[in-house]
């Protein structure tokens, strides 16, 4: 395989890592905000990479199938996360540098599990990371979404 790893299972646990990483990630904002929005959305965010990770760890074809029908729904890209600076995590930051972080933070999933798909040689892994790069493009829509009736552009 491409890009370091040697078998699906490494793949596998790398994605397994970065859900956890995601977790924690999201678990620690919606800890540290005041915003009663953010603490909802972050701590939905944080449920929904620990889904992803149990999704990862059980590998059946049902939840491969569900994800797979899941990417067939049109997706659409307001294009906000690419024009917003880079932020570091703070727990006193602005409510719309917390929406661009979260934004960047679901970019990069789906470019990593759209990667891992387009370089996987087994099919049903490759629906299944699609269905989770799918997932995470949702949640990004989500933001900008947010942030663009807030904040406006």
């Amino acid at each position: 395989m491409e890009n370091g790893f040697k078998t699906f299972a490494e793949v596998i646990s790398f994605a397994v890592m970065r859900e956890e990483e995601s977790h924690e990630f999201y678990k620690h904002l919606s800890e540290k905000t005041t915003d009663p929005f953010l603490k909802i959305l972050f701590s939905d965010f944080a449920k929904e990479e620990l889904r992803h990770k149990q999704v990862l760890l059980e590998l059946e074809t049902e939840p491969l199938e569900k994800m797979l029908n899941s990417i067939l729904d049109e997706q659409i890209n307001l294009g906000t996360t690419k024009h917003r600076k880079l932020v570091s995590p703070d727990p006193n930051m602005e409510f719309s540098d917390s929406l661009i972080l979260a934004m960047k933070r679901e970019e990069k999933a789906f470019k990593l599990y759209s990667l891992l798909a387009e370089i996987s040689d087994d099919d049903e892994i490759s629906v299944l990371f699609l269905g989770l790069a799918n997932e995470e493009n949702q949640h990004r829509e989500k933001i900008e979404k947010t942030y663009t009736s807030l904040f406006g552009e």
